[in-house]
């Protein structure tokens, strides 16, 4: 029986109607696609990418407040230290006044001439520490009055035309650290009566 089956097989023939087996040409042309998603990933991806952008964006953003409160908090305190300074300086213009009243009333005594020396030494080396600081007295005597830099605290009358309304006294010395008056004076201002 075995033979009798060899005998009985039938041959049959395929015909493969694929397009790329029938056109060679077309495997080498072929572009393999990438990997396709469901469109449920594909706009959850798109989103992600839009809310990752907009995140990126937003901490450029608060970085560049960050930067300009730093900048702003850093200028606040430069501006209060410097307050704080001229606030001090001021008070220690006052000894200097004090030590110029006690050397205007040594000039009429001829007692303790040591002393008068001691007290124009430690004048001195006041006012040279404080210009180390940038602290100077503003010259105001003889010069017209300006009031940015000192108070009238009277009037004298000056038979000089010249010296109308120029400064013949002064008070209390005006001082200033760089360009910014930290004290005005107080002067007397000189008027013509013609």
């Amino acid at each position: 029986m075995p033979s009798e089956d060899k005998s009985k097989e039938t041959l049959f023939q395929v015909t493969d109607r694929r397009f790329w087996v029938e056109r060679k040409d077309i495997v080498d042309k072929a572009v393999v696609p990438g990997p396709r998603y469901p469109s449920f990933v594909e706009e959850l991806k798109a989103r992600t990418e839009a809310a990752e952008a907009k995140l990126r964006e937003r901490i450029e953003h608060l970085n560049e407040e960050n930067a300009a409160v730093r900048e702003r908090l850093r200028r606040q305190s430069e501006q209060g230290v410097a307050r704080a300074r001229a606030a001090l300086v001021r008070e220690f213009l006052e000894v200097a006044d004090n030590l110029e009243r006690a050397l205007e009333s040594a000039k009429e005594s001829t007692a303790c001439p040591q002393l008068r020396e001691g007290v124009e030494l430690t004048l001195t080396l006041f006012l040279a520490k404080l210009k180390t600081l940038g602290v100077e007295p503003l010259l105001l005597e003889g010069k017209p009055f300006d009031p940015n830099q000192a108070e009238a605290v009277g009037v004298v009358p000056v038979d000089n035309p010249e010296l109308d309304n120029c400064v013949v006294d002064v008070v209390q010395k005006a001082y200033v650290e760089g360009e910014d008056l930290l004290r005005p004076g107080l002067v007397r201002v000189g008027r013509y009566g013609g």
